[in-house]
């Protein structure tokens, strides 16, 4: 009974975020819950694990986590910069498992450290990096605003020292610098798939990394 209980409560669940996702495909910039379904759908049949990063809990709320080993979790001490380095190193412990390996990153957070992609092209550790590029420190704007709110200052100000603009940062030309394959910015999701398609292959015939940046709502949980 109690496993019939949890069981309907979980597709429950599981049906309406799906239909969330759904509600969210065309909207501009691209929505993470229907990035993280769009991605879904193409690594469903992969052997795949996700090693940094969630889109804002939408990848654990879609995909199909049936078997240990699937997530490497968290920082624990939310730092910045922790995304690349834990992502190319968990890669590394992968390497000749054939698992793709798949970092969901954040643009701000891959700015502290960059060059981890370099070491993952010297070395050879393929790893799939999808940037979730909100083009925005957005954790700090959300609690400047929220800040700013409480003490009855002006919200229109948040944004600064925030925002990562004037100018924007070209992730996909930074990667390419350092020898990675890259593509985007994407900012149409019928254009996502395609380009995911691409970057694994180079993954697999090239054992290399790739990175996908794809501009993103500045969006939650």
């Amino acid at each position: 009974d109690r496993k019939l209980f949890w069981e309907k409560k979980h597709n429950t669940l599981r049906k309406k975020w799906k239909e969330e996702s759904v509600q969210q495909r065309q909207s501009q910039p691209i929505n993470l819950a229907s990035l993280a379904e769009a991605t879904w759908e193409v690594i469903r049949k992969e052997d795949w694990v996700m090693v940094n990063g969630d889109f804002g809990g939408w990848a654990r709320k879609l995909w199909d986590f049936n078997k240990a080993g699937q997530f490497l979790g968290n920082s624990g001490g939310a730092g910045l910069g922790y995304g690349m380095p834990a992502s190319v190193g968990a890669a590394l412990a992968n390497r000749g498992s054939g698992k793709l390996c798949i970092d969901l990153q954040a643009d701000g957070d891959f700015l502290f450290c960059p060059q981890a992609l370099w070491t993952a092209v010297h070395h050879q550790i393929p790893l799939l990096v999808i940037m979730n590029n909100n083009r925005s420190y957005f954790n700090s704007e959300n609690h400047a605003l929220s800040v700013a709110r409480d003490r009855k200052r002006p919200v229109e100000n948040s944004w600064i020292g925030t925002t990562i603009e004037k100018p924007f940062v070209d992730f996909s030309g930074l990667a390419r610098s350092m020898g990675v394959y890259s593509e985007g910015p994407i900012e149409d999701l019928a254009n996502f798939k395609p380009a995911l398609k691409r970057a694994i292959k180079s993954i697999k015939d090239n054992n290399q990394p790739a990175l996908i940046d794809v501009i993103t709502a500045k969006t939650g949980r």
